[in-house]
């Protein structure tokens, strides 16, 4: 009877210790890859507020605080052509491994900079080297979770980005006033190099395919139905983040009697709710898209977008900068976590080139 009882208990047990080891190897392997997320986005995130003063503290006037800023699109938008094709010709991971070592070197470059020429070169390399990084990392990060909770770890991947974004966004002026501007490259050097340790643990499951037929644009024929919204949603979203943060402060100027400064103030306090809403709705959107599915939840975040501006249309007292701003920061965690989710269910070897297209729409 005793040994009736344990027999009973163990086939009782033994599922659940299989559920739970699958789910605790599962996290394994997602957790490298989950610091690359967060790695992927947040030397941008720290540049960007800086970048322009500090291209004028090395001797540059407003035309070259200009051309240092969007010389990292210029040198990104091609290059993310030839690192799409190379992640499914290469690997996620071995592209992933010299892409961290070229960010860590031309990172470094950006602190030993003297004057404006030195800059753009530090700039060029790090735009090249850091095209390849969200494509490779999204994919292999995709190829690792079970497809049974591809929502819920598309949602957690988008919460790592998100937090790279307040993070760097939040803090790199803070540390520029204290410390001036070459820690903050130095910092982001040796965060690269965390990058690069992560790389070598990650696990990659795709293995290229032997002929270079196989690869992009005739395995994407019949899936550009559902590609194309999905790029046109996020570049739409991302116009729309524009157009506020380049004309909210003017208008509250025009119309309100704002000062410069109390313009400039409520435009971040906007950004700053929309963001920090969008860090859980990160997760809302996941557990939507495995309950009602992609193509619904990117409908949900193009209605609320389409509200949130509407309301900054009609109204831009406080309280409705306030409700814009949440509808905002909802909107953009469902329109990103489920167009990165669809233009990265793509077969295997082709992810590479919609997730360029899609990098070019963020």
């Amino acid at each position: 009877m005793v040994t009736y009882g344990y027999i009973m208990l163990i086939s009782y047990i033994e599922p659940q210790l299989r559920g739970y080891m699958a789910i605790a190897i599962q996290r394994a392997r997602i957790a490298p890859l989950l610091i690359i997320a967060f790695l992927s986005l947040v030397d941008t995130s720290f540049i960007s507020p800086v970048i322009s003063s500090y291209t004028k503290s090395l001797g540059g006037g407003d035309f070259e605080a200009g051309l240092v800023t969007a010389l990292y699109s210029i040198v990104a938008i091609p290059a993310t052509i030839a690192m799409g094709y190379a992640i499914d010709r290469i690997g996620r991971r071995r592209i992933l491994i010299p892409l961290f070592i070229g960010d860590t070197l031309s990172l470094y470059m950006y602190s030993l900079a003297s004057n404006v020429q030195q800059l753009m070169i530090a700039r060029a390399l790090h735009a090249l080297f850091d095209a390849g990084v969200f494509p490779a990392s999204i994919s292999i990060f995709r190829e690792a979770i079970a497809e049974k909770r591809v929502g819920r770890y598309m949602g957690f991947y988008w919460l790592f980005i998100s937090l790279a974004i307040i993070v760097g966004s939040s803090t790199a002026n803070i540390i520029v006033l204290r410390l001036g501007y070459k820690p903050i490259f130095q910092l982001l050097a040796i965060l690269m190099i965390v990058g690069f340790a992560s790389s070598i643990f990650a696990r990659e499951l795709y293995t290229p395919p032997a002929r270079r037929a196989s690869i992009s644009f005739p395995q994407l024929r019949g899936l550009w139905g559902r590609l194309i919204p999905a790029y046109l949603s996020a570049l739409i979203l991302y116009m729309g983040i524009g157009a506020i943060t380049g004309s909210l402060s003017p208008n509250l100027i025009k119309y309100l009697g704002f000062t410069d400064r109390m313009g400039a103030a409520a435009t971040a306090t906007y950004m700053a709710i929309a963001t920090t809403v969008a860090l859980p709705s990160n997760i809302l959107a996941g557990y939507l898209i495995e309950r009602r599915g992609r193509q619904e939840v990117l409908a949900m975040g193009g209605i609320l977008l389409t509200a949130s501006m509407s309301i900054l249309g009609i109204n831009l007292s406080d309280w409705a900068r306030h409700v814009s701003a949440i509808l905002n920061g909802i909107a953009l965690a469902m329109i990103l976590v489920s167009s990165s989710e669809i233009a990265v269910d793509v077969p295997a070897p082709a992810r590479g080139t919609p997730l360029y297209i899609a990098q070019c729409s963020y």
